[in-house]
């Protein structure tokens, strides 16, 4: 009940205003509702011993008005109010109206004097103002003893009507008005403690804010929207070198200056989300950035200062060693000329804004330091080093002042002519310039000769990469070194064609290997009744846009690109797989001869390489024999041989092809671990027509019998050779007399009819 009453201050929402006022009219309306109940029952027992039932309906329908008020109180503040205003001007007008006796009657003018409280209280001053203004009327007829008329005659004797008219001023003046009073006075006391209890937290909140904001660590300043300091505690006052109590100045930037200012970027700067900061200079030449900026809710600003004083000057710093280190990727740290990459820097703003009228011609020359390597032998790198210096620095002072000049690459050097009308004046302004260079050099007491060759590329119209200029340029030079006589070389387009057809060639073989355009040859080594002991592995190329291609063209282009290990890899594979084939379906296999480059015999993972495709494929080392060239022996001898002990210990058998046409000597070949020896096709095919051939084929085969080596004859071609061979003691024979290069198709023809053959014989016997 007290509960229900008194309500707490927090149950309600703002938009159903304070808990007070349903808590005030509610003691209104409970305390009157009890009060005036004896009064309502004496009436009404009364009014029923006179036969006046309708008094009985009035007293009903004023208690009814009083009950519902109530009831809806629970649910509408301002209904239940309405309600109870109503109710009071209905009991007003009813006793007004009844009771006989005017100055009785005029006493319930009263109880309409208490409804602008009502509405001030429970709506607002408007409504309290309609209804003082209202109830000037009554006070009015009151006043001018105005005759109220009887608008209902109950036609009974009310004895009792001064008792119920005081006992309902007593109750509503004395009891229900103070009573509401009390409990909105209790809640405004309630309303004056939280608001001392407010404003002491609100006095140590800001103590707290006080101390937070002087003690935060960093310096921190409270503007408005103009940039006028509010607040600022002692470490900003420091940073800006502010005495808070001398200075009056409260603008921010009098304090830093704007014109001072530098742009920089924090050290801890992540990939993205961080800015580039403004850093302000103060009046005693720190660098001060606004590192934070926050917008309170009454339109200040907290700004947040930093001392980027070391930050500025560190990166200072770092931006002079940047500098520098652009300096030094852009030139060559020996000869302090621009490099490679500065050179096509150059050539490519050439290349984009040609001349319009054409006038001058543009050239790349290339100079080559040819004595370079003599020096470095014979007295020592750094000799090298100081001659690759002299000859920078004696190039550029013999150059115009307009010509670019670089270091391509080691001892190659570039510079550009821009100026000239003619290519004829090119190479006339280039013989100018050699004959300007010295021949010789005085290093340390020394003589050193200075040899060089020269290059020239004529920038065409069509040019427009600097690489395709300067590639010219270094053909031009390598076709001037060949010729041995120092002279200037203007470019080729046969050179170019050369070129070009090798990279072509080295872009072909791989995606030649990706997309198996390479395939493998057979071609048979035969015995002397013709049997087939073994077979070479010839490699084959057909390429999509280059068509076939010989492997004398492709093989050294793999050689020099680094390719060769690949198609080394890819032989190995195909061979090891035929072996396997022709061991599934004869139950043998002849050994199969695989080419091995010089490269090859060096990879240090070549054992492991061929032991592990070989036991992929379950083949044994005996039929895999390794060929490879007295030049390829030489190219690294001790490795070679290294190697080629390691693959003849495991069983793998070693050929040395187009023997005789090397330089090795006995001793040196003694030392190879060769099974077999294969005479170059060269000297075959002198025989019946050179009789030294001849004697070299005999030396060969004799040697091999020393070596204990078998001997393989390159190129027969014809019965007399055959003869020959046959004669001198070759053991095995290899060309076209026997066998043409076979595809697997006829290999695979040849093999069953041998092994037909050899089933037959056997058969026989």
């Amino acid at each position: 009940m007290f509960r229900w009453l008194f309500l707490n201050e927090s149950a309600l929402t703002p938009a159903e205003h304070a808990a007070w006022k349903i808590s005030a009219l509610r003691i209104i309306l409970v305390s009157s509702f009890f009060l005036e109940g004896w009064i309502a029952v004496h009436s009404a027992l009364n009014s029923a011993a006179q036969g006046a039932y309708r008094v009985l309906w009035i007293v009903a329908g004023l208690y009814g008005l009083k009950s519902l008020a109530l009831l809806v109180s629970r649910r509408s503040l301002k209904l239940g109010a309405s309600l109870l205003i109503a109710n009071l001007y209905a009991i007003a007008i009813v006793v007004a109206t009844t009771v006989p006796d005017p100055s009785l009657a005029r006493l319930a003018y009263v109880l309409a004097y208490v409804t602008p409280v009502l509405a001030r209280v429970f709506f607002d001053t408007r409504l309290a103002l309609v209804f003082m203004l209202l109830n000037t009327i009554g006070c009015f007829l009151v006043l001018a003893e105005v005759p109220v008329p009887h608008l209902i005659d109950l036609h009974i004797a009310m004895p009792y009507a001064p008792q119920y008219i005081h006992a309902l001023l007593f109750l509503f003046i004395n009891v229900c008005i103070p009573l509401a009073v009390f409990r909105i006075l209790n809640a405004f006391d309630l309303s004056l403690a939280r608001f001392r209890d407010a404003s002491d937290a609100l006095k140590i909140s800001y103590i707290q804010y006080q101390e937070i904001f002087e003690n935060a660590g960093t310096a921190l300043l409270l503007t408005d929207a103009y940039g006028q300091i509010l607040q600022a505690n002692r470490q900003a006052n420091l940073l800006l070198g502010r005495d808070p109590e001398n200075d009056d100045e409260l603008a921010l930037f009098n304090w830093l200056s704007i014109d001072d200012s530098v742009r920089i970027t924090p050290g801890e700067a992540d990939d993205e989300g961080q800015l580039r900061l403004s850093a302000y200079r103060t009046r005693d030449g720190k660098m001060v950035a606004l590192d934070n900026i926050s917008q309170t809710s009454a339109d200040h600003y907290i700004v947040a200062l930093r001392d980027v004083s070391n930050l500025h000057s560190m990166q200072d710093a770092l931006k002079l060693s940047q500098e520098r280190q652009d300096y030094l990727s852009n030139h060559d740290a020996l000869t302090d000329l621009p490099n490679r990459g500065m050179l096509k820097h150059y050539l490519q703003a050439l290349l984009l804004n040609p001349d319009p009228a054409q006038l001058n011609v543009t050239a790349v020359v290339s100079f080559r330091l040819n004595s370079i390597r003599h020096a470095n032998q014979q007295y020592g790198a750094q000799t090298g080093d100081v001659l690759l210096r002299r000859f920078a620095d004696e190039l550029t002072q013999v150059l115009p002042k307009n010509c670019f000049c670089a270091r391509l690459r080691s001892i190659v050097f570039s510079f550009v002519v821009d100026h000239l009308r003619t290519p004829q004046d090119v190479i006339q302004f280039v013989d100018q310039v050699r004959q300007g260079l010295p021949t010789e050099v005085e290093l340390n007491g020394e003589t050193l000769l200075v040899q060089f060759s020269a290059g020239i590329a004529i920038v065409r119209p069509e040019d427009v990469e600097p690489d395709d200029v300067l590639r010219r340029s270094e053909v031009a030079l390598d076709t001037a070194r060949r010729s041995n006589d120092q002279s200037v070389t203007l470019f080729d387009e046969d050179d170019a064609l050369q070129i070009l057809r090798g990279v072509e060639i080295e872009v072909g073989i791989v995606n030649g290997l990706k997309q198996n355009d390479f395939y493998m040859m057979y071609q048979p080594k035969v015995t002397h009744d013709g049997a087939v002991l073994g077979v070479e592995a010839l490699l084959r190329w057909k390429s999509p846009t280059l068509g076939k291609v010989s492997p004398a063209e492709f093989v050294p282009i793999a050689e020099r690109s680094g390719l060769i290990q690949q198609i080394s890899e890819f032989v190995l594979q195909q061979a090891c797989r035929q072996v396997r084939s022709w061991l599934d379906e004869f139950g043998e296999s002849p050994v199969i001869a695989l080419n091995l480059a010089a490269s090859d015999i060096a990879q240090p993972g070549l054992l492991d390489l061929i032991a592990k495709t070989c036991h992929n494929y379950r083949v044994e080392p005996q039929y895999l024999e390794f060929e490879i060239t007295e030049t390829g022996l030489s190219a690294n001898e001790a490795l070679s041989i290294q190697h080629l002990h390691a693959l003849k210990n495991h069983g793998y058998r070693i050929a040395i092809d187009d023997f005789g046409t090397g330089y090795s000597s006995l001793s040196k070949l003694s030392h190879f671990p060769a099974h077999t020896v294969k005479i170059d096709r060269s000297f075959v095919a002198q025989i019946g027509y050179n009789r030294k051939s001849e004697m070299i084929i005999k030396a060969i085969v004799s040697l091999a019998k020393i070596l204990a080596c078998t001997t393989v004859a390159e190129g027969v071609e014809n019965e007399s050779q055959e003869l020959f061979l046959k004669e001198v003691g070759c053991d095995l024979f290899q060309g076209y007399y026997y066998h043409r290069p076979l595809n697997i198709h006829a290999m695979n023809t040849l093999l069953r009819a041998s092994h037909l053959k050899a089933k037959q014989l056997l058969q026989v016997s």
